[in-house]
Parts: structure tokens; sequence; C-alpha cells
């Protein structure tokens, strides 16, 4: 890939998230309003950065390998944070690391959707999105856990509570909520130019779908089942859905 260089004092950036929360939305508003490159970004998988990430040891020599290359372009990872546990005051001392987050029935309908779409085995195909939100994580997708989960949807929370908790302990972890993103776009950049001392160059939106891969499975009618969803996260992860400001009706299809 084409790396651009920093020419200024700005650390690099790292964003991360579950599968289909917002990813690349978050930067592409990086790109736009802070002028880092989301296009080609830095994938932080074994597609692009094929190491051994169950060794700390190896992931921190990788990624403080690249930070000395002062990439402008966006590094992106889908890893939930036990990958990082002991590496992750470091990687905040070199990154800015970025954590965003979408409501579960978005998140896991979309997730459905693109896993539906694929020609390999990604991960659970199944009929509708609810089946899918209650059925055991499979396939590639494994690679970003560190251990196996009853359902996609506790895979979903243990993801997000784990990086909520490395934000707590560490301030400079940010966390995004993909729907602020959505609904307060010059808002939401202002706090986040803000947390990470950064004054937006711009406030221009882009697509929520812009770099994003976009699959031409076509569900059933009734199939999408977020509803239904919701009401299941709201059973199963209470206290996680009312931190996260989800127990009202925030979702936004897409």
């Amino acid at each position: 890939m084409q790396i651009t260089k920093l020419n200024d004092d700005r650390r690099p950036v790292l964003v991360v998230s579950h599968e289909r929360s917002g990813t690349h939305f978050t930067m592409n508003t990086l790109a736009k309003c802070f002028g880092y490159v989301s296009n080609p970004w830095f994938d932080v998988d074994r597609s692009q950065l094929n190491i051994n990430y169950f060794a700390p040891h190896v992931l921190r020599q990788a990624l403080l390998g690249v930070a000395l290359m002062r990439p402008a372009n966006v590094l992106k990872s889908h890893h939930e944070f036990e990958f990082f546990s002991q590496i992750v005051d470091e990687l905040a001392d070199t990154f800015h690391v970025i954590y965003v987050h979408r409501h579960p029935a978005d998140c896991l309908a979309s997730y459905w959707r693109l896993l539906n779409s694929l020609n390999w085995m990604e991960g659970p195909r199944c009929a509708t999105a609810l089946e899918f939100a209650t059925t055991p994580p499979m396939a590639r997708l494994m690679r970003y856990q560190y251990r196996q989960y009853v359902t996609m949807l506790d895979r979903w929370a243990n993801h997000v509570r784990g990086w909520l908790a490395a934000a707590e302990r560490n301030s400079a972890i940010r966390v995004i909520r993909y729907e602020d993103l959505a609904r307060d776009f010059p808002g939401t950049v202002q706090e986040l130019g803000h947390a990470l001392g950064l004054t937006p160059q711009a406030l221009e939106r882009p697509s929520p779908t812009e770099n994003v891969i976009m699959g031409a499975f076509q569900p059933a009618p009734g199939a999408d089942n977020r509803v239904v969803i919701t009401d299941l996260a709201l059973r199963t992860h209470p206290e996680l859905m009312d931190r996260l400001g989800y127990r009202q009706s925030v979702a936004i299809a897409g």
C-alpha cells in the first residue's frame, strides 16, 4: 500500500471496533475533518500484517514499527481488547486510539447481511438476523476473539465491554458512539477534536457507506428482526445497554 507520511506532530491513529460498527465512517471522518488518510488504510489483520496476534510482544513490535513510519493512513482493527491488554498503555502513548461502537441491532443485522453476501465462510450464515444474533461465532471471524462465546450478541457485548473498560482506565482511549456521529456530526467531530487536541480542518460529513463492503444479499421480508434483537439485548445485557444509552430506541437502520 502507499503510505502517506504525517508532516506535523500529530500522532498516527488506530481505530478499533466490532465489525460493522461504523468503522469506515469514523475513519473517513478523520480523513475529511482532520487530514488523515482513510483510503488506503492500514489493516491490522492477517491479510496485511501477518503476525501472531496472540503474542503481545509480537503485536507490540509490529504496531510500534508502523508508528515509526509516521503514517497519516489510519490503522484499523476489529480485535477485542484482550489482544492489546498487555501493551495498551504504550500504544495509547504512541497512537490516537479511537473505539467506535454501534447499537447491536444495527451492528448485527448489518453483519448478518454481509456474511450472507460473501463467497467464503467468514462466519455464521443464517436465515434471519435474530438467528444470527443467537448463533455461536464460527469460521474466519474468530481470528478477532480470544475465546468462544455462546452467541454473536454475547461476542458483541464482550467486545464493547472490554474496550469501554480500557477507556475508563486510560483516558487516552477515545470512545465514539456511531449514532452520535450519524445524528450530530458537527458536534461529535468538535468533541473528538477537543479530546485529541486537534482542531478540525473542516466539518465535511462523509457518506457512512464510503469504502464499506456492501453485499448483494436480499433477505426475506421481516428477516431483519431488529426490534426483536433490541429486546433480546435489553434482556441479556441490560446494564451495558443502559450504559451505552441504548435503552431508548436509537438504532439507525443500515
